[in-house]
């Protein structure tokens, strides 16, 4: 897990997505509510926890799943809502209070700590990094002093640094958004160009004028590679309408399945939809902004309805 800590700094984007993702917000009960009513209100405002997932899932290789992991790292990095070494102490407070009640689920399962390969330990890690980004994000700051190594730049001074947020994504609400772009964009670059001299071979940008069945034939490549590395036992593009340009993707067995479960219970801002964060990327790269999606878990996998901009 060091590598994941490895302080990295990379240069501000000069154009950023504007998109946001909104908020879900729930209606009290009214005092004529029923007993039934106020049991569905309090399913939804308290949801239990999502079933652990015993079915054996694949292993990750190291490369990718750095890459994923590393990819919403930078893009918080980027973001500066938050200073990255508190954002770094807030993780492993949270994934330190929540690593035994997760092991309790998953008896007699013994995810590998420290691995991030491991599906087993992959999903809970990754759920911990996104459950701390949902946390801190609605109240991001605007300034902040951050760690520092002195060698980094001449900006660095006693191994701190005043950093100030761009005045043009102040609002917190628009950073959801904002984060989803910038990590899919992080994974599809590596995916195609190569991650830490490891080449996957995804499939690069299509023209603007490419056919919808290139489109879509392209982002089951792209799955392709994914399961090649381990994200999930089996991914596919179905239900392709070219009149409605719309297609359905399905996942079976992802190595996210607890986690992303656990976090669209929990309504969380950012929600780590890697495959829908790629494939967004995907398709903007190519011509194709404005694509939206419905996502939806179950007990063996994801599936998403994808409608592509007109």
């Amino acid at each position: 897990m060091e590598d994941l800590h490895h302080r990295h700094r990379t240069s501000r984007r000069g154009a950023l997505l504007s998109t946001a993702l909104g908020a879900l917000s729930l209606a009290l009960p009214t005092p004529q509510a029923t007993g039934a009513d106020l049991a569905e209100y309090l399913s939804r405002a308290f949801p239990p926890p999502p079933e652990p997932v015993m079915f054996p899932r694949n292993k990750l290789t190291q490369p990718f799943a750095v890459l994923l992991m590393r990819s919403a790292y930078e893009a918080v990095d980027d973001l500066d809502f938050i200073a990255m070494n508190d954002f770094q102490k807030q993780f492993w407070r949270l994934r330190a209070s929540e690593q035994e009640a997760y092991n309790l689920q998953y008896d007699p399962l013994k995810p590998k700590i420290g691995d991030i390969s491991d599906s087993l330990y992959f999903d809970f890690i990754s759920y911990s990094q996104f459950a701390t980004i949902a946390r801190e994000m609605p109240k991001g700051l605007q300034v902040f002093r951050e760690y520092c190594e002195e060698e980094e730049n001449k900006t660095c001074q006693d191994r701190f640094r005043v950093v100030r947020r761009d005045a043009a994504i102040a609002d917190n609400n628009v950073l959801p958004g904002l984060f989803f772009s910038m990590t899919g964009d992080r994974i599809y670059t590596g995916l195609k160009d190569g991650f830490r001299n490891t080449q996957f071979g995804a499939p690069q940008p299509l023209p603007a004028s490419a056919s919808f069945t290139q489109v879509t034939a392209d982002i089951q490549a792209l799955l392709d590679v994914c399961v090649k590395n381990g994200y999930a036992l089996k991914a596919e593009v179905s239900d392709v309408d070219e009149a409605a340009r719309s297609f359905k993707v399905k996942i079976l067995g992802p190595a996210n399945l607890w986690g992303l479960t656990s976090l669209n219970y929990r309504r969380a801002v950012v929600t780590n939809c890697y495959d829908a964060m790629l494939i967004d990327a995907f398709l903007r790269a190519s011509g194709r902004p404005g694509a939206r999606y419905e996502l939806s878990t179950n007990s063996s996998g994801i599936e998403e309805t994808w409608v592509l901009a007109a």
